[in-house]
């Protein structure tokens, strides 16, 4: 059990490193522990989180609205939590150039293609 859990902690370490070197030195701002399988992108500019979640969704890549942790009703900001344990690591890295592209692109270019 305990080389099982090391192996986990290694790969979610990598995981999260490898999503903070595409997304983090693209300029996105980024929350995260960086030994966790997940992050929040705040989102740039004039993007809003439910319009960047359609437009990742049109490119197949599937991310949650802030909103959806929110703990009640309210402001929830303008962020994507994005998952990085479920796709295999192959997917992932082209998963996440998509996304830094798509944000840093803005909602504007986002409904061509």
């Amino acid at each position: 059990m305990a080389e099982l859990v090391r192996r986990k902690r290694l790969d979610a370490g990598h995981r999260n490193a490898m999503a903070r070197a595409i997304l983090g030195e693209a300029g996105l701002t980024l929350r995260c522990d960086p030994r966790a399988y997940h992050l929040w992108l705040l989102l740039p500019g004039s993007w809003r989180a439910e319009t960047f979640v359609a437009a990742a969704a049109r490119q197949r890549i599937a991310v949650s609205p802030a909103a959806e942790f929110a703990a009640g009703p309210g402001h929830a900001p303008d962020a994507v939590r994005l998952a990085l344990a479920a796709p295999e690591e192959a997917a992932l890295r082209p998963a996440l150039e998509t996304l830094r592209d798509l944000a840093l692109a803005g909602p504007e270019a986002s409904t061509i293609g």
